[in-house]
């Protein structure tokens, strides 16, 4: 198994990385950011709304925030360029240059797709070493972006969405299938089939995944690996670093020490 990740550039408003993988795979996981990435060479499978699909060469995919995905890499090689855009400062640059009149975060119609303006905009993007090119090549991206079509807002089950916020509220602990089945009002296994089928996950594997988001948001604002490993309670360091390598690719020390490395 074979990925290597090349951290390009970081901020408040997004992350990009250049990304080489060969016979390697990320599970099943989901991020509280928008996810674009450029497919530049080799085939990726994505599992994506229950289905399984393939990303050529030339391809693009997008993911809206807290959509479950998961990717696969076969033994010829792909490389990428991935970019995380954060929603909230997504939705204040689109307000600020009066780029779209919706008001809230865009929702889009995710997915593979074959854009070539839209995967050029992303490759200039990263590749930009000119300071006094990048904003530029940041709002033509923008703009290429939200030429893309809009879908509707899937609605969680009232029980969903309530356990849901449960679980953003205990971020710090593991709980327990019992106290989600009762903040959601269903038996333990109308709730668990409610809620697979909604978000393409088991309810404690999506608990997992929020609690990963946290802990590489503490990471972002300079916290040590160890110390988040310990605000949020995992149960030991391996099974913090496991957890985290699966869905970023990095070890959490890798992850805090790229972004944090002196200047």
């Amino acid at each position: 198994m074979a990925l290597i990740t090349e951290h390009l550039q970081r901020g408040g408003l997004i992350e990009a990385s250049w990304v080489r993988a060969s016979a390697a795979s990320f599970p099943r996981h989901t991020h509280d950011e928008y996810v674009l990435s450029a497919n530049l060479q080799g085939h990726e499978q994505i599992w994506l709304d229950g289905r399984h699909h393939d990303v050529p060469p030339g391809a693009v995919t997008l993911y809206n925030p807290l959509a479950v995905q998961g990717s696969a890499f076969g033994p010829q090689g792909v490389e990428y360029i991935s970019l995380h855009l954060s929603p909230d400062a997504l939705r204040e640059v689109v307000a600020e240059h009066s780029l779209d009149n919706s008001s809230g975060h865009p929702v889009f119609t995710q997915g593979v797709l074959n854009d070539p303006a839209l995967l050029k905009a992303i490759v200039e993007f990263a590749t930009c070493d000119a300071p006094q090119e990048q904003e530029e090549t940041w709002l033509a991206l923008l703009c290429q972006l939200l030429e893309q079509g809009t879908a509707h807002r899937d609605e969680h089950s009232t029980g969903v969405r309530h356990s849901i916020a449960f679980m953003r509220e205990h971020l710090h602990r593991r709980i327990e299938l019992e106290e989600l089945a009762a903040v959601s009002g269903l038996s333990k296994f109308h709730f668990v089939r409610c809620f697979k089928k909604a978000t393409g996950l088991a309810p404690l594997q999506y608990h997992m995944q929020l609690r990963l988001i946290e802990a590489r948001q503490q990471l972002r604002a300079g916290l040590h690996p160890l110390e988040v490993a310990q605000r949020l309670n995992f149960y030991d360091q391996s099974h913090f670093i496991n957890a985290f390598r699966r869905v970023m690719g990095v070890t959490p020390n890798s992850y805090w020490s790229r972004l944090h490395r002196p200047a």
